[in-house]
């Protein structure tokens, strides 16, 4: 049903437009005679369209009514009238905001065809302003300076296969690794590769919707379909259609939605929540996960044959420890691109980038550009050496041996055991990870750049709590 509010400061003229409205039961009608109640109504409510006298009970306080309306952040539609049927009239309204202009009058078929069609505009244009949206994110992703970079046989496999699936842009893929490992980059390059790059690109994080709003975000919702659902609303595989809906952390979608998308993917339809009729797509369908599915499917934590067929191609990102040669081209990439953004021409000394190229990356990529930046901004003059390496890693970097270097920070390290000085290595660098992050898992990680679940298992490991 649609909310509409009526303003006029003439009794009579208001209760009819309302009675005349309710009768259609489409409608639900609020009233206000005067400006402050008017006012008022329009910040406390969400209102499809607004109809107002313009003689509120003058033309400025009609106007400022008009006005109002159109600051909300529902920007309902906005037809005016007035008596006094001017050029000047409606050419005030107009500038105000108004979407149509009636004199009074007017008969109540008259009426109704105003209402509908302003409606079903104000419906198209919100459409429109969601897809404008949804295509400008696309192609700002498109030409940004992020790219996959890498010269190790690793990822020249990889960089085949994604030109290969994009030319089909047809066959539904999962993409695996570790966080960080760049999961929704390789999901976007697709996307640009293919041709369905001048379509919507959509990504959806299945693990940041609530649950209770999982099915409305994903499908939609007709009006009426729950409390609060004023309107009708796409749902996030109805605006990318045509072109590419990325499933992120695809483990995470709870059960009762993964049942749905097994219908999405075999019948390439759905229906909005409260809908009555299939809503045909057509879209490429990408997911990601960095948790094994096999795994969860045996564990009964994800449906089998969703994972089938979701698993028609597999990905898999290999984590940065695993592909060494990678890590230089990638340090220096964020290098430059940082030199781009800030005006400056900062370099790494031989020293640094020994270190970096040692380190384990358990952040993957993330945390290699988490580095650099940090050393970017902290370091003194235009070289980053090896100590402006430790502000973001602490112990992790301070303690990564310099190739022909046998100075270091804490040589202590290097006086154990290869297994003993990985542990405390581990360890130093959960403390220093967790103490930045003031003991909070969540925090720590997303400041590291590295799983929760990871830091969560070494931390019980080394029996690493919060300091009293």
């Amino acid at each position: 049903m649609y909310r509409v509010l009526v303003t006029d400061d003439e009794i009579t003229v208001m209760k009819g437009i309302q009675f005349h409205l309710q009768e259609s039961n489409r409608y639900i009608v609020h009233t206000a005679s005067d400006k402050p109640t008017a006012l008022n109504l329009l910040d406390t409510n969400e209102f499809d369209l607004l109809v107002s006298d313009l003689m509120f009970p003058e033309v400025e306080d009609g106007l400022e009514v008009i006005r109002m309306a159109k600051k909300q952040w529902y920007t309902p539609a906005v037809l005016a009238m007035s008596a006094f049927d001017t050029v000047e009239n409606a050419v005030a309204t107009m500038q105000a905001g108004a979407d149509d202009f009636v004199s009074k009058g007017f008969g109540v078929e008259e009426l109704s065809i105003r209402i509908e069609n302003l409606l079903q505009k104000s419906a198209a244009l919100r459409k429109l302003e969601v897809e404008n949206q949804i295509l400008k994110e696309t192609i700002q992703h498109q030409f940004s300076n992020f790219q996959i970079i890498g010269q190790s046989r690793q990822m020249e496999h990889l960089l085949r296969k994604i030109h290969k699936l994009a030319s089909d842009a047809r066959a539904t893929c999962l993409i695996q690794g570790e966080s960080g490992t760049g999961k929704d980059l390789v999901a976007r390059t697709i996307h640009r590769l293919s041709e369905r790059k001048n379509a919507p690109f959509v990504p959806i994080n299945c693990a940041a919707i609530p649950e209770n709003l999982i099915e409305s975000e994903l499908f939609g919702h007709e009006r009426g379909a729950f409390t609060g659902a004023y309107t009708a609303k796409q749902g996030k595989f109805e605006q990318a259609n045509g072109g590419v809906v990325f499933l992120d952390e695809i483990s995470e979608l709870p059960t009762h939605m993964q049942v749905r998308l097994l219908r999405v993917l075999e019948e390439r339809n759905f229906y909005r929540l409260g809908g009555k009729s299939p809503i045909e797509v057509d879209v490429m369908i990408l997911a990601a996960s960095n948790r094994d599915l096999e795994k969860q499917v045996l564990n009964q934590k994800f449906r089998e044959d969703l994972f089938f067929r979701l698993n028609v191609i597999k990905i898999w990102i290999p984590p940065l420890r695993d592909r060494r040669e990678d890590i230089l081209p990638l340090a220096k990439f964020f290098l430059d691109k940082f030199n781009q953004e800030r005006n400056k021409k900062v370099l790494f000394s031989r020293e640094s980038l020994a270190v970096l190229e040692q380190y384990d990356f358990p952040g993957n990529v993330r945390e290699l550009r988490n580095i650099v930046e940090d050393a970017f901004v902290f370091c003194d003059g235009n070289v980053i050496r090896p100590e402006n390496l430790f502000t973001v890693k602490g112990a992790a970097m301070r303690d990564a041996k310099v190739p022909g270097d046998t100075t270091t920070v804490q040589k202590s390290l290097y006086e154990l055991p290869f297994n003993e000085a990985k542990k405390e290595f581990e360890r130093r660098y959960l403390t220093k990870v967790l103490d930045r992050g003031r003991w909070n898992i969540k925090r720590a990680a997303e400041l590291a750049g590295i799983s929760r679940e990871w830091i969560g298992k070494k931390a019980k490991q080394y029996g690493l709590m919060k300091a009293r």
